[in-house]
């Protein structure tokens, strides 16, 4: 079994510096990114290698009516595997797409691990998704296959015709003669499977953004490193997770680009524990959930914040553990915070982490001090400035785009920036601004002591993809 960090130095080298402020954590870091790296690897099936990490609880997910999937590491990894058995014989190759249309679900972890350990491209899409967007996604994705459940069934076989590219569709608790069972797939497979050997730079994640109305598809296209650039962030804004006992929930979609880059995968990086349950859960419910698990970190929507402050009943009878909460800056008001600290005695991490790069900027209130109203500070790997509408750097406290550097203050690749796209059915390279900055959708300034502040109502990265509203 590969130790921790593995791939990631970033722990073990903020550890030893937890008493440091900002600049000494900002100014030590350092990127290890290994030439040969797998996310399905790193976040299951090396953790199942070990026989006693692979007793180690990966997944409780409980559904409405509250019934428990409980899988260790070694249950996983022996799930992924059979269904990674049955990707390869139905014929997908590496570097294939695979769509994902699933609801929030312990099998939509499992399937996109298994996509991953086949060394294809998972295209992760909601199930809501009328039979037009389907269409569209399938299309642009050229996914050959596609997997579905009974929310999203109807409208994505309606969007399959005689000139999509989807070949065979595998159906989860679904009844329909024109798919394959997971289930009877599952069944026939072996539990064992070695993952396809990938580099770093391997494209491993298509998401689709939420896009306008006749607005041409632009999917983001995230290589295997990318979870490697989004842990710095996430290690900080969770208080420096993980910490003996820390177990994981978020209030998003494990099939959403919040759920899935800034929650899932990286707790399972760890070989910790995450908890989930669908959408529609009542507040009291919830708080038996928070307390059963005792669960410690939070990545929670602000529109989820504040329907838990809202109810009537505070609820003080629950032993909760909390110790950490992060938000989306775009989501979150400083009234939250306040209720945060006198409800449960955190003080919520603001962070960004617009699709493509990761977690650059944020807060770590166990590590250096806030300033209300703003978005924090850059995430240690990171490189940030502000350009003007022609690429231009500006100076100090000067207005435009927040961007981000493909390197950063070592001259080290930056592994958190997306460095292509997708669109009309194949990968495009990124074209960066002069100096090699690029540009993401936030307008705003950095003051002199480097904190980033972002002018109201200039994006769309509002994060709206959570599972409990």
């Amino acid at each position: 079994m590969h130790a921790l960090p593995y791939f990631f130095s970033a722990p073990d080298s903020l550890r030893h510096l937890m008493t440091d402020h900002y600049s000494s954590l900002y100014k030590s870091f350092e990127w290890l990114v290994p030439s040969v790296f797998n996310i399905a690897d790193a976040c299951c099936h090396r953790w199942a290698s070990s026989p006693h990490e692979a007793r180690q609880v990966a997944i409780y997910f409980e559904d409405q009516v509250g019934q428990l999937t409980l899988l260790t590491y070694g249950q996983l990894s022996e799930k992924v595997n059979k269904l990674a058995n049955g990707f390869i014989r139905m014929g997908v190759q590496p570097q294939d797409r695979v769509a994902v249309a699933l609801q929030h679900s312990a099998e939509s972890a499992i399937t996109q691990l298994a996509v991953l350990t086949v060394g294809a491209i998972v295209v992760p899409l909601t199930s809501s998704l009328s039979s037009a967007e389907y269409a569209e996604r399938l299309h642009d994705s050229q996914a050959r296959v596609a997997v579905v459940d009974k929310h999203s069934i109807t409208a994505l076989i309606s969007a399959v015709d005689n000139h999509s590219p989807v070949k065979q569709i595998i159906g989860i608790h679904t009844d329909d003669d024109r798919i394959i069972s997971w289930r009877t797939l599952l069944a026939r497979q072996p539990s064992t499977f070695t993952p396809h050997v990938v580099s770093a730079s391997t494209p491993a994640i298509l998401v689709y953004p939420a896009t306008a109305e006749n607005e041409p598809l632009r999917g983001v296209l995230l290589d295997h490193s990318s979870l490697i650039g989004t842990l710095p962030g996430f290690v900080a804004s969770q208080n420096w997770f993980p910490k003996t006992n820390d177990i994981f929930w978020t209030s998003y979609d494990w099939n959403s680009p919040n759920g899935l880059l800034n929650a899932l995968l990286p707790t399972l990086y760890f070989g910790k524990s995450i908890v989930g349950c669908p959408a529609g859960r009542t507040i009291p419910r919830l708080f038996t959930l928070l307390e059963h698990y005792q669960i410690t970190n939070i990545h929670a929507s602000g529109q989820d914040l504040r329907r838990i402050r809202e109810y009537p009943d505070t609820l003080e009878e629950f032993e909760l553990a909390i110790r950490s909460i992060s938000c989306l800056d775009t989501d979150y008001d400083p009234s939250l915070g306040q209720w945060a600290k006198q409800r449960f005695d955190v003080d919520i991490n603001v962070v960004a982490a617009p699709l493509g790069f990761g977690y650059i900027i944020g807060e770590s209130q166990e590590k250096w001090a806030p300033r209300q109203g703003s978005m924090g500070r850059v995430y240690p790997g990171h490189r940030i400035t502000v350009i003007d509408q022609d690429g231009k750097p500006l100076k100090t406290g000067q207005k435009g785009f927040i961007a981000v550097n493909r390197t950063d203050q070592n001259d080290y690749p930056d592994p958190a920036v997306a460095l292509h796209y997708w669109s009309g059915a194949q990968i495009h390279p990124l074209q960066a601004e002069p100096q090699e900055w690029i540009p993401t959708a936030i307008r705003g300034h950095i003051d002199k002591d480097g904190y980033v502040w972002r002018d109201a109502n200039t994006d769309s990265d509002t994060g709206t993809d959570s599972v409990t509203s």
